[in-house]
């Protein structure tokens, strides 16, 4: 079976301003693997000399080489044309052609879109515009994505860092308020102290003895009522 583009003169790969090629002709990438194809038979066929033909019969290629050359040539026609062959038969059958023309329109079709979007900025004198998530770094990407559960607990934390605040506040207020009742009794007990100490003072050694005993009797009356 003929190849499809075996009567096409074959071209470069057309510019990015022609339309998509059709689903019966071959486009560019069509074009390509059966020129990567095509040349890679041709290589396999050329390392496939006459030396190492006739070294698989040493016998024929000795006694008659004429024939050895002739079969050699015929057998690496016959390779070549089967090979071709069967590649366009599996090309038919998996409609590879179709399929490579069907990205060649995908590509064009987004080739020409990004033109048109990237005139369209050039027109308005706009720099910016929407930008394709798959031009974007890693981190923007990862960012775009955390950012409303971030900014959610962002918002939580907030709250609760208030409401601590608030408690914090309460507490040093009560902390505060006991440091200055505890300071107006100790101001009391020195002011109580002080008048003890003065009234001490003022009474004579003797009056002091007095009260001492005074003071004992009571103790040893309530030792003995106990």
């Amino acid at each position: 079976m003929a190849t499809p583009t075996a009567n096409l003169p074959q071209s470069p790969s057309p510019p990015p301003s022609s339309p998509p090629p059709t689903l019966s002709l071959p486009g560019p990438r069509a074009t390509a693997l059966h020129n990567l194809y095509s040349d890679a038979i041709t290589h396999l066929l050329r390392t496939l000399t006459y030396p190492h033909f006739a070294a698989c019969f040493p016998t024929p290629s000795v006694a008659v080489p004429g024939s050895m050359k002739a079969l050699h040539a015929q057998f690496t026609m016959k390779l070549g044309e089967q090979l071709r062959a069967e590649f366009d038969r599996l090309v038919e059958e998996r409609e590879a052609v179709g399929a490579l023309n069907g990205l060649d329109g995908l590509v064009e079709e987004a080739r020409g879109r990004r033109e048109r979007s990237e005139g369209r900025r050039r027109e308005t004198g706009l720099g910016g515009g929407p930008v394709p998530p798959h031009t974007l770094p890693p981190r923007t990407l990862y960012l775009s994505h955390l950012a409303p559960t971030l900014r959610r607990y962002h918002a939580e934390t907030q709250a609760d860092s208030e409401v601590v605040r608030a408690e914090n506040g309460e507490i040093l207020a009560r902390i505060q308020k006991q440091r200055e009742d505890i300071a107006a009794r100790v101001a009391g007990l020195e002011r109580v102290v002080a008048d003890v100490d003065a009234c001490v003072a003022a009474l004579k050694p003797e009056e002091l003895e007095v009260l001492r005993e005074e003071a004992s009797g009571v103790d040893e009356g309530m030792r003995m009522e106990v």
